[in-house]
């Protein structure tokens, strides 16, 4: 990788000095505002959440302790807060990511009020908002838990929660527009501009590069001059289209869409985590576009390749009749909003290029071996800010022959994208 000078940023002196006890007051009067109950703030604490790794952001506890009203105990809180950055990165990569978390701030707005439309728990109350982050319930002390660490595939009971979640998600955003009159892509459309598929964004395009680098060392290419010819010239123009399908479609209902439910964004139930809705986090990439984008990301990123093939009718089964449950609860027809059970299978097959081109990217992040990506950020962050933004072709080829594991995930991902553009036109 390049050795070219990193100059990190510090966007605050100290990474614990996050509020002010004013804010801290406030944040206990919109916690207690919503259990109906009034009190005093006594002391607060912020401790780093170590259990939490992301990469656009950082995450804390805030522990709050209060007294309420005509009570002598002491009563104490836990509440989860994410923040933009505090380091290992240039100020072109912090202001993107400052936009990003600006973005969810802004969407957490939505959502407390999409949550009233269903009785199903799916996503964290938000308490506080601020340009640089945003404080939130912990769902784990809401008695939902991550999934094992280590977990890399999911099967088909573990991604039931999530296709729920996701059709409540949807039907609650069609309720709201249809209560309030509007619409949210309107509304909000400031805030739901594309911030991942995009011709300038380098995490996407980098991305792009090395997966075009795969197909053309793939074993149905390599020595095949006419697959290899094809891969240089044409396939790049036609995973283009990617770029349009990802905005508000003209012929299918669009919804608000989470577009980001993977496995570390959903929290499952402690006890009963096949009858109760997954709680979804980080909605920092949400659109509104039609619910297929969802489908076919929460399908594609959490299903091993072949498995998926083997499930797909039953998940699209699970999530379709969720959907036109949750609608009918609410008084409205799917028929009548553009998404019948044909509909629906038909914008399926509208998207499956997003979904599968989608997900060669994200593994080019997400499939990484042995904690790569993870170590080269704490030991290297020059680096790893040029594996995600700048060039990350050499360092996934070099990985693909070092990991037979990886690799073999990588050309079956990228069969598929082969299967439905080069080997649809021969």
């Amino acid at each position: 990788m390049s050795t070219e000078e990193y100059n990190p940023i510090l966007t605050r002196k100290n990474r614990l000095e996050l509020f002010t006890l004013d804010e801290c007051k406030e944040i206990l009067a919109n916690l207690l505002a919503d259990k109906k109950q009034s009190g005093v703030l006594t002391n607060f604490e912020i401790v780093p959440a170590s259990e939490h790794v992301g990469f656009l952001g950082e995450y804390f506890h805030l522990h709050l302790r209060y007294q309420l009203e005509d009570q002598q105990d002491e009563q104490i809180t836990r509440l989860f807060v994410k923040s933009v950055i505090f380091q290992n990165a240039n100020m072109e990569f912090y202001m993107e990511k400052m936009g990003i978390i600006k973005k969810e701030i802004k969407l957490y707005e939505l959502l407390n009020k999409l949550k009233k439309f269903s009785p199903h728990l799916w996503c964290a109350k938000c308490y506080f908002t601020r340009d640089d982050l945003f404080v939130m319930e912990n769902v784990e002390d809401l008695g939902y838990v991550a999934l094992p660490s280590g977990t890399s595939f999911l099967n088909k009971d573990q991604l039931q929660p999530i296709l729920k979640s996701l059709a409540t998600l949807h039907a609650s955003s069609i309720a709201f527009e249809k209560q309030e009159g509007k619409t949210i892509g309107v509304e909000l459309r400031e805030w739901l501009k594309e911030v991942s598929v995009d011709p300038d964004v380098e995490w996407y395009t980098t991305g792009l590069n090395a997966v075009l680098a795969i197909a053309a060392t793939h074993p149905d290419v390599r020595n095949n001059p006419q697959a290899l010819e094809y891969v240089k010239k044409e396939l790049p123009r036609c995973l283009d289209r990617v770029y349009y399908m990802v905005n508000p479609s003209p012929v299918h209902r669009n919804v608000f869409v989470h577009r980001d439910a993977w496995g570390a964004n959903v929290f499952y139930h402690k006890d009963q985590p096949q009858e109760k809705r997954s709680i979804l986090v980080d909605f920092q990439l949400c659109r509104y576009s039609p619910p297929a984008m969802d489908f076919h990301l929460v399908s594609y990123l959490n299903l091993e390749p072949s498995n998926r093939k083997i499930m797909l009718r039953d998940l699209i089964d699970i999530y379709y009749e969720t959907l036109s449950e949750e609608l009918e609860q609410m008084g409205i027809d799917p028929k009548k909003e553009n998404l019948s059970k044909g509909e629906f299978i038909q914008s399926l097959e509208d998207f499956s290029l997003f979904g599968l081109t989608y997900n060669c990217i994200a593994a080019t992040i997400l499939r990484l071996p042995d904690n790569f990506l993870k170590n080269l950020k704490d030991e290297s962050p020059g680096d790893f800010h040029r594996f995600c933004n700048v060039n990350r072709t050499e360092d996934v080829l070099r990985l693909m022959k070092d990991y037979p594991e990886f690799a073999d995930y990588m050309y079956e991902c990228v069969g598929d994208l082969l299967e439905l553009t080069y080997n649809k036109l021969n």
